[in-house]
């Protein structure tokens, strides 16, 4: 008895000095530790937690910070520490600049240009978004009833905003002051003034302009890399048929649930090329032995809203956590970055890619997932079901200047001028199962070089 009663008062102690270490971890430290980056995947994100989906659907792709030197700046994606760090900071200069609806600017593209040779941070973005939808994702109260669409923007060492408003090509600059910004330039410089590699601009090359019989543009923003990127190399499988080359049913039942699809009443028959159809009322849903799922809803379809007048911010914030919830149900990848237009208060149609160590997946003709909302409710939904996995075995990716020789190459004879909006470091995929290295994605105009 004596015993037990010990045992008992031990366990109460433990009990109440869990919960007092627990407190003054509340009160004295941050939410979010330094270095954690809550944009780094829809795990940290539940259905429930809008504001932190939302966030994420406005984080940047790839931030560039510029130290005033041509030969000195520094890119960090998803993955990287600064990341996060960069992103906090810069929420105040994004809230003054898109709330207080005043000290806004037209400026000249000089002056824009300028901006990024100066010390300043570049922020790159997966999509463009009107001004009101990426603050209402970042929970900012925007004031600012202009059209804007832009998918850059730049941060001056002051705080001061730079837009580039795509939908007509003018420029904008908001004046607000944020302390937070020189430090961070001021540290990201010391922490790299060993790095040998060099990012210009393609308008510091003047690769963004024709002389003679050069008929290549790029895209004045594009980031020119002087030497090979390393990349770890992944391995790709599709959660839902293992090595055994069969379907795994109790991951595909959990998959279901997620479309409301009843297990127990569903129709189910297999097409001759191997492919899982399950026929419900509500719709019907494949699984390609690729890893390729299918939905199309025959009736009003699946309620991400409560509302059918939803805006687009709480539409595409709905869908997103829904996509997490396939992704966790059937194992998958679980960071994603929208890359569909976020620009219009209309749009009904989105797209995501899969993002592996900060780097996007790339698919041939198609997105990772592609889907199609009406009045908040989900009519077509199409996923690659794939899950990547590090082998801590890395490899360099071609140089840049080859990687844009081989795309014009490819096209130039096809094609009286070129022009390349994107080259970034990617993974790309063929859907096979295997290893997959890294390698540069050229996007010339509607067409994809490889």
């Amino acid at each position: 008895m004596n015993k037990e009663r010990i045992k008992s008062g031990v366990l109460i102690i433990l009990i109440l000095s869990n919960m007092v270490l627990a407190g003054k971890v509340l009160i004295n430290k941050k939410l979010w530790p330094s270095g954690y980056n809550f944009f780094s995947n829809f795990t940290h994100v539940s259905k429930k937690d809008d504001t932190s989906t939302a966030a994420h659907l406005a984080a940047p792709i790839k931030i560039i910070v510029n130290t005033g030197y041509q030969s000195s700046r520094f890119d960090y994606n998803r993955s990287d520490g600064y990341f996060s760090e960069i992103c906090d900071a810069a929420g105040l200069s994004f809230s003054q600049a898109f709330s207080q609806g005043t000290a806004k600017t037209t400026i000249s593209a000089d002056e824009w240009y300028a901006a990024l040779t100066a010390k300043s941070i570049y922020f790159s973005y997966p999509c463009e978004y009107s001004i009101q939808t990426f603050s209402q994702l970042l929970g900012i109260n925007c004031t600012d009833s202009e059209n804007i669409v832009f998918s850059n923007l730049i941060i001056s060492d002051t705080g001061n905003v730079y837009v580039e408003n795509s939908a007509n090509g003018t420029f904008f600059k908001y004046h607000t002051s944020n302390a937070d910004i020189a430090p961070i330039i001021a540290g990201v410089r010391d922490d790299n003034n060993n790095e040998e590699s060099i990012i210009n601009y393609s308008f510091d090359l003047n690769f963004d302009k024709t002389f003679g019989n050069e008929k290549t543009l790029l895209s004045p923003l594009i980031p020119v890399y002087s030497a090979p990127v390393s990349a770890e190399k992944l391995v790709a499988e599709n959660p839902l048929m293992p090595s055994t080359n069969e379907f795994d049913m109790s991951a595909i039942e959990k998959t279901l649930s997620v479309f409301s699809i009843n297990t127990n009443a569903v129709s189910r028959y297999t097409e001759a090329d191997g492919t899982l159809v399950f026929v419900e009322n509500n719709g019907i849903l494949k699984i390609s032995p690729d890893g390729i799922l299918d939905f199309s809803a025959s009736d009003s379809g699946i309620r991400l809203t409560q509302s059918e007048s939803s805006d687009l911010c709480t539409t595409v914030t709905a869908l997103a956590a829904f996509v997490d919830e396939i992704n966790s149900s059937a194992d998958l990848q679980k960071d994603m970055t929208i890359t569909s237009s976020l620009a219009d208060a209309g749009e009904t149609n989105f797209s995501f890619s899969y993002l592996v160590n900060g780097l996007p997946v790339v698919y041939q003709n198609r997105d990772a997932v592609s889907a199609t909302v009406e009045n908040g409710r989900l009519k077509k939904y199409t996923q690659v079901l794939r899950k990547y996995s590090g082998t801590n075995k890395f490899s360099d990716s071609p140089t840049y200047i080859d990687a844009l020789d081989s795309a014009i190459l490819r096209y130039q004879s096809s094609m009286s001028e070129i022009h390349i909006t994107k080259i970034y470091l990617s993974y790309i995929d063929n859907l096979s199962i295997g290893e997959k290295n890294a390698d540069w994605y050229v996007d010339i105009d509607n067409v994809v070089a490889q």
